[in-house]
């Protein structure tokens, strides 16, 4: 089985058989963050495709062949902020009809929310933080990495999340 490496030397000499042996491999990983980090399955699994079609046409910028994987997690990564970024209006136009929704002052039911919606109210940092490191075990620092981010940065991501995801599900109340 050739290395990540050979494959992406191999691939940026012009063989898609050697690209799509990277994406094979990797796509697991990638098409599983973007889920992760995007409100639906479906906007990952486009997310995750953006990614492979970027990766392919710039594959020449990869400095460090060995490192493909948490180089195409890192453009996963700036696809899904950029989608994210644009739907922006758009949850804040849903934010705002939920609120008046909640007038009443009564709480949406938990109970009734499910670990994705869950996940989708944090924050797009607290989000990929939590979904590298716990969702496909990336360290702090690979995640750091992947996410052009400071290590203290992603730790105090996770934690927040942490705390937030805690408070939502009735755990202790968020310290901040």
């Amino acid at each position: 089985m050739l290395s990540d490496e050979d494959l992406v030397r191999q691939a940026r000499h012009g063989s898609t058989r050697a690209f799509s042996a990277l994406m094979t491999r990797h796509q697991g990983a990638v098409r599983s963050f973007a889920r992760r980090v995007m409100d639906s399955a479906a906007d990952g699994d486009d997310i995750a495709q953006e990614a492979f079609v970027h990766a392919w046409s710039r594959l020449k910028s990869l400095n460090e062949p060995s490192r493909f994987r948490s180089w195409i997690l890192g453009v996963t990564w700036r696809k899904a902020k950029t989608r994210l970024r644009s739907h922006a209006r758009d949850r804040a136009r849903d934010a705002a009809w939920l609120e008046g929704q909640a007038q009443s002052g009564e709480a949406v039911g938990e109970a009734a929310m499910t670990a994705m919606q869950l996940f989708a109210t944090l924050p797009q940092d607290q989000r990929a933080a939590l979904a590298l490191c716990h969702g496909e075990g990336w360290s702090h620092t690979e995640a750091a990495q992947i996410l052009d981010q400071p290590l203290g940065t992603v730790k105090y991501n996770i934690c927040r999340a942490r705390t937030a995801l805690s408070a939502r599900l009735g755990g202790e109340d968020d310290p901040a």
